[in-house]
């Protein structure tokens, strides 16, 4: 039985079940599980498409004996790592999802799109009709026959005009629905993704997704109705009015499409592989730019404006030149097209003269032919110069729809703690004395991108509540890392974190961060907005009292008022109506009236004050106290002279706990603490 089942499993999944020794003598065990995930894992598919697969199948219930549940509680929390992949290919359903909610002005704009093209399909006929009503105006009943044909091209021209306008307006307005859509899903995908996810994407490409994919898509996807819809409508309505016409020159018309259809065959899809190429080497080219405005102080400071713009040319050179490419290929592939249309032109003109002359033809059907032609003609090269428009479109929504379902998030576990829950803790832990604590239990942790190489090993770490905990080491010892395990922009390999008793994967990452656990970094963002709003950023909803009362208490109520122009209404970060950049101290200050407002039971210190001058630090020292009381502060130190006065100090080295204790104890222990102590302040500092 079980040998049939194996048969309906995925090839690589079968072969690595078979491999897991043991695995079909009994029940599957624990050590037995994660051998069948490690050589999933070593096929490519990640874990948790192999988890997919496993409990998915009907086999699953004899190989798992325990819920998948009970395995993913502990190993979800492996950030997931996006494996190098073929660029992704749009589907069907991908751009029916996108466009189902416009159907119904998509179809009015296809409607006015036919109806435009139906009276350019008449208007040659009704011509026709016209110019053999002209032959007879030498008597008054051939004045009275023009009469009809006159009023029938008459409106043709004007429903002709009302479709157009009707078609391209609603065009307009659809195309900037659908890109007002794809902008905000596409931030919405890309702003919570987790950090990993932006270890291993670059941002100007993600950039050039948000904005000039979404914008050549948008052209593309409106041409397509405008011009391909339309264009396709009179080529095939056309023709069959030249079969009506002359079957004999319709012949002759069709004698050059096998020659346009090798052309295109030939030449399509090399356009399209330089399109792909040309669109890559831009964002790349884009990517340096980016780079060079947002470290422009790093760029200005190592003189590195010449380095980087022979970086930008060569990128935007190679760009250049496969948009070259690309431009004479598709200039080559217009030019044979018109070549062969206007042969075809010239052998209607031969052969229809002739036919005029055996009387097998009337002058206004030839005249009717040749426009419908020449309509042809222009359909086709209208369809032609959509050709590199529909391709640049088709790269773009690749990528846009690339980034949407490259999602990859953080917050794998289901939210075990009922928002209430979290709101109660949260008033509860906020309360003066009864901040939570925070544990870490054998976290083992590496990078997504360097899982090799381990940074957390097995490390135990505790942090006991209302206490200030400085954490200090060399550089690369883990203490960055243990803060990013805190603020969840990571998940631990293995082991478990607790804040206060509950396992931080309980609370969902918008409770976690937005309420229980503040942090300040050394360079805190400054973003483009008032001083007010940058404050309120710790609770959108605060009051402007509230705002001014956190600003008070963080001592930046006095350089708000009496330094900047417009008070708590000047706008500041970067942009043309802003005023100049405001000094460290006073970015630290209102990052820490953020943290003020926000009102967090537990706070992370990330090298507060490392940065500035003695006049700065002590003023945001004077504001650290007032946000450290009645709260469990873990401080990130480098500069060792600032934990002196910490409760408890812990020390960190290679992923692990070297020392831990007072700053007293530790320099009369003599160790890993007290030659980090001798080495950065000298020999003379102790206790």
């Amino acid at each position: 039985m079980i040998s049939v089942c194996m048969t309906r499993i995925p090839t690589g999944l079968r072969v690595a079940l078979q491999k897991s020794s043991g695995i079909f003598r009994g029940s599957l065990h624990v050590s037995q599980f994660s051998r069948v995930v490690k050589r999933i894992k070593s096929l490519n598919l990640g874990v948790w498409s192999g988890l997919a697969l496993l409990k998915c199948h009907p086999l699953h219930r004899i190989i798992l004996p325990v819920s998948c549940d009970t395995f993913q509680s502990s190993s979800d929390a492996v950030s997931p790592v996006k494996s190098s992949r073929d660029p992704y290919t749009w589907s069907r359903g991908d751009l029916f999802v996108l466009i189902w909610p416009e159907f119904f002005s998509l179809a009015c704009a296809v409607l006015g799109a036919l109806s435009a093209a139906a009276m350019n399909i008449l208007i040659p006929i009704y011509l026709g009709e016209f110019v053999e009503a002209i032959a007879l105006w030498s008597n008054r009943d051939g004045i009275s026959s023009g009469a009809l044909p006159t009023l029938k091209l008459f409106v043709a021209y004007v429903v002709q005009s009302v479709a157009t306008f009707s078609y391209i307006s609603v065009l307009a307005s659809v195309g900037e629905r659908i890109a007002f859509k794809l902008r905000n899903d596409l931030l919405k995908t890309i702003i919570h993704n987790e950090v990993a996810y932006f270890d291993t994407h670059n941002s100007g490409k993600l950039i050039d997704s948000l904005t000039a994919d979404v914008q050549t898509f948008k052209s593309a996807f409106k041409q397509c109705i405008s011009i391909g819809l339309r264009s396709t409508t009179q080529i095939l309505g056309s023709f069959f009015s030249l079969l009506s016409i002359s079957p004999m020159l319709t012949g002759t018309l069709l004698s050059s499409l096998p020659c346009m259809f090798l052309i295109g065959s030939l030449m399509g899809t090399e356009l399209r592989r330089l399109s792909q190429k040309a669109q890559s080497q831009h964002s790349t080219a884009s990517s340096i730019a980016e780079e060079s405005f947002t470290h422009i102080r790093s760029v200005k400071a190592l003189s590195m404006e010449e380095l980087q713009l022979e970086r930008y040319r060569d990128e935007t050179e190679k760009a250049r030149a496969l948009n070259e490419q690309l431009g004479y290929g598709i200039g080559m592939f217009q030019g044979l097209s018109n070549l062969t249309l206007n042969g075809v032109v010239l052998g209607v003109l031969y052969v229809g003269g002739h036919l005029i002359y055996r009387d097998e033809l009337r002058s206004g059907q030839l005249m009717a032919f040749l426009v419908t032609t020449q309509t042809i003609q222009r359909s086709m090269a209208q369809l032609s110069l959509l050709f590199s428009q529909l391709l640049r479109g088709s790269t773009a929504l690749n990528r846009i729809f690339g980034v949407l379902h490259d999602s990859s998030r953080t917050e794998l576990l289901p939210q075990r703690t009922h928002s209430s829950i979290s709101n109660k803790l949260y008033e509860q832990w906020s309360q003066p004395g009864h901040a939570p604590d925070l544990h870490f239990d054998a976290v083992r942790f590496a990078y997504p991108t360097r899982p090799e190489a381990v940074v957390l090993d097995e490390l135990n770490l505790s942090i006991p509540a209302g206490n200030v905990v400085a954490l200090v080491g060399q550089s690369g010892a883990g203490k960055s890392t243990v803060v990013s395990l805190i603020e969840r922009f990571y998940n631990p390999s293995s082991g478990r974190i607790t804040l206060g008793s509950h396992d931080l994967r309980d609370f969902s990452l918008s409770s976690l961060r937005g309420q229980l656990v503040g942090y300040i970094i050394q360079e805190p963002q400054i973003f483009n907005t008032s001083i007010r709003e940058n404050i309120r950023l710790g609770k959108p909803d605060a009051t402007d009292q509230q705002v001014e009362e956190a600003a008070r208490l963080a001592n930046a109520h006095d350089f708000i008022v009496n330094q900047l122009p417009k008070g708590y209404e000047t706008r500041v970060g970067q942009g043309s109506d802003s005023v100049a950049g405001l000094s460290g101290g006073q970015r630290q200050r209102i990052a820490i009236a953020r943290v003020i407002l926000k009102n967090s039971p537990f706070l992370i210190l990330d090298e507060a004050t490392s940065a500035l001058d003695a006049e700065s630090e002590a003023q945001v020292q004077g504001a650290l106290k007032t946000v450290m009381k009645g709260r469990t502060v873990l401080v990130i130190a480098h500069r060792l002279s600032t934990v002196r006065g910490a409760d408890w100090i812990i020390v960190m080295s290679q992923g692990k706990v070297a020392e831990e204790g007072t700053h007293q104890a530790l320099m009369a222990k003599r160790g890993v603490y007290y030659n980090l102590v001798q080495r950065q302040e000298g020999a003379d500092i102790l206790s």
